[in-house]
């Protein structure tokens, strides 16, 4: 009875001289948690991890009032730098020695009577896993351990589907393509000319050559952009797809790649005549073939005939804009030719014969006796 009294308010004064408040939730957490004792709680790693750790941050956090949280787990946070013992600026060749030397320490086969052996060796193969590949180490550094953990895991509060180096709205933003999207290279350039015709011509149809500027493949290179006598090589990062993959959990991803942009490939060198480009700005000869009755302000559309693409899949479209110059003779209405006739007062009154010119010659027209001015005669087919 006088031990256990003893204890009690050895447990009292302890309680008392750390913590303002005695029944704060820190105190209550290591009281109520299976603990006999107060000593026995501080004492306890399963509950605090490290003493040390516990007073200089949980205490000091619970006497200032400054919000903390404890686990039952809870270990002390360590870097897969910090696994490895490197410097976040190794080399490496310096990350590989060094888990070359931890794995030959903590192999299980080496440490069989060390339950911790195994553990440890794991958590350095993890490391090392992450820390060797460029692309997982780039993200491991941006995101920082705890996300890029929770991003790897695809679990818990802090899950995150765009933490793996790639987020979609960033991207978009960063590289432009919300403004790109609707202007990538989807075939050459459509060009635009306007051709006038003669009355005529365009009643009669009639064959035009036209000269347009546009984009031609480059004579020097043939239209590959390179130098002749070589090619462009594989781009080895995205092995020729133009896009990068990347798993987060249950998501799949996908990118441009950033080193070919999105092209597949690769080029050492550029042609010097049109830098890479593969399209150079010329003069074009466009034969064009003009259907008898088009009219004025109709556009003709000739597939294939505009810009050469620099992909080489599918050259732009000409379009041609009609204008019909005004006859002094004729007039079109529609489908219809319109002529004035000129009537003497004789003519009107009492008929007679006129001639009356047309697109294929002129004809004779009888004139009724007593015709009006603006009364109109119809020749059909003429």
């Amino acid at each position: 009875m006088f031990r256990s009294q003893g204890l009690r308010l050895a447990r009292r004064s302890l309680s008392s001289f750390l913590l303002p408040n005695p029944h704060s939730s820190l105190c209550d957490s290591l009281l109520k948690g299976g603990c006999r004792s107060f000593r026995a709680a501080l004492c306890d790693q399963s509950t605090v991890g490290n003493e040390r750790y516990w007073l200089k941050g949980g205490l000091f956090n619970d006497i200032s009032g400054a919000p903390r949280s404890i686990h039952s787990n809870a270990q002390s946070p360590k870097d897969f730098y910090g696994v490895l013992g490197v410097d976040k600026n190794a080399t490496a060749s310096e990350i590989k020695k060094a888990y070359y030397g931890l794995a030959k320490k903590l192999h299980p086969d080496t440490n069989k009577n060390d339950p911790e052996a195994e553990k440890k060796f794991q958590e350095v193969q993890k490391a090392y896993e992450v820390l060797k590949d460029e692309e997982k180490r780039q993200q491991y550094d941006q995101l920082g351990h705890d996300a890029f953990e929770s991003a790897g895991n695809g679990e818990g509060p802090g899950f995150n589907p765009f933490a793996g180096g790639f987020n979609p709205f960033q991207d978009m933003f960063r590289n432009g393509d919300i403004f790109n999207i609707f202007n990538r290279n989807m075939g050459g350039e459509d060009v635009k000319v306007a051709v006038e015709l003669s009355f005529m011509e365009a009643v009669q149809g009639c064959a035009k050559t036209l000269s347009i500027m546009t984009d031609l493949a480059c004579d020097t290179c043939g239209g590959t952009g390179v130098p002749p006598g070589t090619r462009p090589e594989t781009c080895k990062r995205c092995r020729g797809s133009g896009m990068i993959v990347s798993q987060n959990g249950p998501f799949t991803l996908q990118s441009t790649c950033p080193t070919c942009g999105g092209a597949g490939k690769i080029v050492s060198s550029l042609c010097k005549s049109c830098k890479g480009k593969r399209v150079m700005r010329g003069p074009k000869t466009v034969n064009l073939n003009i259907m008898p009755g088009v009219d004025t302000n109709e556009t003709i559309k000739i597939p294939r005939s505009g810009g050469a693409d620099p992909d080489g899949n599918q050259p732009g479209d000409l379009y041609v804009l009609i204008k019909v110059r005004e006859d002094p003779v004729f007039r079109r209405e529609g489908a219809d030719i319109h002529v004035d006739a000129v009537l003497s007062i004789t003519q009107a009154i009492l008929g007679g014969t006129i001639q009356v010119p047309t697109l294929t010659g002129d004809v004779v027209v009888k004139v009724r006796p007593g015709t009006q001015p603006g009364q109109k005669v119809v020749l059909r087919k003429k």
